[in-house]
C-alpha cells in the first residue's frame, strides 16, 4: 500500500476523518478561492481517451517538477527497470546526467537513482540493485531522450521558467513519456500504446515522444502558460527567495518514506501539492488533499530533513496557490484545538505513532 491509499481507504484516513473534521471547512475556503477563476479545459472538440485526465495530471506534474528542479524522473526510471525495458546501469547513468545529480562523486553517480538531494544534503535510499544485466529495449533511446531534453531546457526553458507555447508543447511530449513510465511503477502494467511499440526492435526518441496524445500535449502547454500568466510562477520564485536564472527553486519529489510516502514539490520551506482537477469540490475530496500535505509535513518533522514550515495546494487549472503555515492548518482542522490533549502537538504525536506503526506493517522505512 502507500500513504495515499491509507488516506483514501485505510486506517489513517479514518483517523483524519475523526480527528480533523474542520478539514471540510478549510476545503470550502479553497473552493471559494477558485470560484471566480475560469478553469483550463481540454481543447474544444478534442478526442479524449479514457485515461486523458490521469495522463494530463501526470504530464503536467512532471513538467512543473522540472520548473522547480531538473531532477531525474525517479518513478519513471523505476517503472522502466521494473518492466525490464531499461537496465539498472542505464537508469543510474541517466539519473546522474540530470542537473540535480551532476555533483555526485563517481562512486555515488554509479548508483545515482538511489540518491535524493535535500536542503540537508544527499539522502541515500540504498536501493539493493546488484549484478550485471544484458542491454534492454529502451537503454539507448531513453538515454538519448534525456540528453536531448537537457539541451532543450538549457536553450529554451531553463529551470524556473516557462517557455513559449511551441516550446511547452515540445516538452509536454517528453514529460508525457516520463509520466507513462511512472504509471508502470505505480500500476505494474504497461499501457496499450507502449505495448504496441515494443514490437519495434530499437525505438527512436521520436517514437517514445509520439506516445503522448495531441490532446494531452495541448492541455499541458495551456496549464504551463496558466502557471506563468496567473502569477503563481512569480510566487514560487518569492518562496524560493529569488534564485538566479536557471537555478533550482527547491526540490522535486521529496521522499518521506521510500516507496510509501513522497510529495510533489518543495519550494523554500513550503511543501506544494499540485492538483489538475477541474472541480475543486466536493469538500470531502479536497479535505483528503489537505490531510495529505499535512501528513507529509508531519512525517518530515521526525528528522526535519526538508525543513517544511508551510504547505500549499496549487490548483493548476485555475492558477491558484493556497498556502498555510503547518501548525495553522493543523489547528484549523482539529476538532477541539483548545481542549486538553487535542492541540496541534498532541495530534502530531498521535499521528506519528500511528503512521510509524502502519508504515512498519507495510515494510516502509521512515526517517530516524
Amino acid at each position: 500500500m502507500s500513504l495515499t491509499f491509507q488516506l483514501y481507504r485505510g486506517e489513517l484516513g479514518r483517523w483524519f476523518r475523526y480527528r480533523m473534521p474542520g478539514a471540510t471547512i478549510v476545503a470550502e475556503e479553497v473552493a471559494r478561492a477558485t470560484a471566480r477563476v475560469a478553469s483550463v479545459h481540454p481543447p474544444h472538440g478534442a478526442e479524449l481517451g479514457a485515461r486523458h485526465w490521469v495522463e494530463v495530471g501526470g504530464t503536467f506534474g512532471a513538467r512543473m517538477a522540472a520548473v522547480v528542479e531538473q531532477a531525474p524522473p525517479y518513478y519513471g526510471l523505476f517503472g522502466l527497470v521494473a518492466a525490464r525495458l531499461l537496465t539498472r546501469a542505464a537508469a543510474h547513468r541517466i539519473a546522474a546526467g540530470f542537473p540535480s545529480h551532476r555533483s555526485l562523486r563517481p562512486a555515488e553517480a554509479a548508483r545515482a537513482l538511489d540518491f535524493r538531494p535535500t536542503p540537508c544534503g544527499w539522502r541515500d535510499l540504498g536501493e539493493p540493485w546488484p549484478g550485471e544485466e544484458p542491454a534492454c529495449w529502451a537503454d539507448v533511446a531513453v538515454g538519448e531522450l534525456a540528453e536531448r531534453t537537457h539541451r532543450y531546457h538549457d536553450r529554451y526553458a531553463p529551470t524556473g521558467t516557462i517557455g513559449v507555447p511551441g516550446v511547452e508543447r515540445g516538452l509536454a511530449r517528453t514529460y508525457g513519456w516520463w509520466s507513462g513510465a511512472a504509471d508502470i511503477y505505480r500500476s505494474g502494467t504497461i499501457g496499450a500504446d507502449l505495448e504496441k511499440l515494443l514490437a519495434v526492435d530499437e525505438p527512436t526518441v521520436e517514437q517514445l515522444r509520439s506516445l503522448t496524445s495531441a490532446a494531452v500535449v495541448e492541455e499541458t502547454a495551456r496549464l504551463a502558460e496558466r502557471l506563468r500568466a496567473s502569477g503563481t510562477l512569480d510566487q514560487l520564485h518569492e518562496l524560493a527567495r529569488r534564485p538566479g536564472r536557471g537555478a533550482p527553486l527547491g526540490h522535486a519529489g521529496p521522499v518521506f518514506a521510500a516507496h510509501w510516502a513522497d510529495g510533489d514539490l518543495l519550494v523554500g520551506d513550503t511543501l506544494v501539492d499540485v492538483k489538475t482537477a477541474i472541480r475543486v469540490d466536493p469538500a470531502s475530496k479536497v479535505a483528503v488533499w489537505l490531510w495529505q500535505v499535512l501528513a507529509h509535513a508531519w512525517l518530515d518533522s521526525i528528522g526535519d530533513r526538508y525543513r517544511i514550515r508551510a504547505v500549499a495546494l496549487y490548483l493548476s487549472r485555475q492558477g491558484v496557490l493556497v498556502r498555510w503555515p503547518v501548525d495553522e492548518l493543523a489547528a484549523r482542522m482539529l476538532t477541539r484545538p483548545r481542549s486538553r490533549g487535542s492541540g496541534v502537538d498532541a495530534a502530531r504525536d498521535e499521528f506519528l505513532a500511528f503512521a510509524v506503526e502502519i508504515a512498519r506493517a507495510e515494510s516502509a522505512v521512515l526517517d530516524p
